[in-house]
């Protein structure tokens, strides 16, 4: 009896294990289940056009010189992201936006040399990149009218930074031409190929990196014994949301050459500042501790406001540059102006200052 109790045991105990294994190779069991959704997550719409902080990316152009181009994630705040693009031609910014199961451009703005936050704008642009679902035979239509379509999930394509498993997008121009651009998980645009008969464009991922971008700004400053200004080409350095009031500010305060003198003082403040493109001006704002500073007479005043406005006017691209002390136009002893008023930029013997 003992004897038939264990060999009923043991059969029992294989039977479990069988029943185990049989459980475990089912396609359709728990595990296979988490796998699935694994995939299923894996192809996302947000995955493929990532928007992360000091993401650059360098392309190397083959067939066309502006082909190659760097682009940087300016600006992030939730589904919106601002991109700038810098190509041999010239610096353009687009503002990307995550809505409905799209992705696409609101915002495009070429000749764009300046740094400004565009993520509450909106042109219209329109541009969808991606749409969902993401699985071939999804299609839509561009601005322009032509058809674009996910035409390949897991597409190689070479690129010099590596070889990819990639997302194809194929948009369809008409009379044979077309363009492919292929997208990664994590990384997002990695290449585009044009192609019209014979003739082929590329652009191809040669570096990834996450870093700040640098740029070169001019910074105006009075001389300290005499009466005239100079002016530094400073590298400054931008990380992803950082501030470029803070930026400027900081530099005014700073010419690091003992023979120019700040253009304002340390406890003064840029409280915005403001492009106005219909106008031609950027409106600049300051702390009230501007005015103590430039009270040191009618000469060395009107120096600093010269510095501050040809900073300002060189940088943004305008002629003009409106000055204001917490809301209020600019008025001293001296020199003033009312809430249509503005400075002129003047650059007539300015000296650049070679040697730091």
């Amino acid at each position: 009896m003992k004897k038939r109790l264990i060999y009923i045991s043991l059969l029992l105990v294989i039977s479990l294990i069988f029943t185990a294994c049989k459980v475990t190779n089912d396609p359709r069991d728990e595990e296979g289940d988490t796998n699935k959704e694994e995939l299923t997550e894996e192809i996302t719409l947000k995955s493929y056009y990532p928007f992360k902080e000091n993401m650059k990316k360098r392309y190397e152009g083959v067939g066309n010189e502006f082909a190659e181009q760097t682009t940087f994630i300016e600006f992030v705040d939730g589904d919106r992201a601002q991109i700038k693009t810098f190509n041999p031609g010239t610096v353009i910014v687009e503002v990307i936006e995550y809505k409905d199961g799209v992705i696409k451009e609101i915002f495009r703005e070429g000749e764009f040399y300046h740094i400004e936050n565009m993520l509450d704008s909106n042109n219209e642009s329109n541009n969808i990149i991606l749409k969902e679902p993401l699985e071939v035979g999804t299609s839509w239509t561009t601005m322009n009218g032509f058809k674009k379509s996910i035409t390949g999930i897991d597409v190689e394509v070479e690129t010099p930074y590596k070889r990819f498993k990639a997302l194809e997008v194929t948009t369809e121009f008409g009379e044979g031409r077309k363009q492919l651009d292929y997208y990664v998980k994590d990384i997002g645009h990695v290449a585009s190929i044009y192609r019209d008969g014979e003739f082929e464009v590329k652009r191809l991922l040669r570096e990834l990196e996450m870093e700040p971008y640098q740029m070169e700004i001019n910074f105006y400053y009075p001389f300290s014994n005499d009466i005239k200004t100079g002016y530094i080409a400073k590298n400054i350095v931008f990380n992803t949301n950082d501030s470029i009031e803070k930026i400027m500010e900081y530099n005014l305060k700073n010419p690091e050459d003992d023979r120019l003198i700040p253009v304002i003082s340390k406890d003064t403040n840029i409280n915005s500042i403001e492009l106005d493109r219909g106008n031609g001006i950027v409106r600049v704002d300051f702390s009230k501790e501007l005015l103590k500073y430039t009270a040191t007479g009618s000469s060395m005043e009107k120096e600093i406001l010269r510095s501050i406005v040809n900073t300002f006017g060189s940088f943004y691209g305008v002629d003009r540059v409106y000055i204001s002390t917490d809301g209020n136009p600019y008025s001293s002893g001296h020199f003033s102006i009312d809430e249509y008023g503005f400075f002129t930029v003047d650059y007539e013997g300015v000296e650049k200052i070679e040697d730091l």
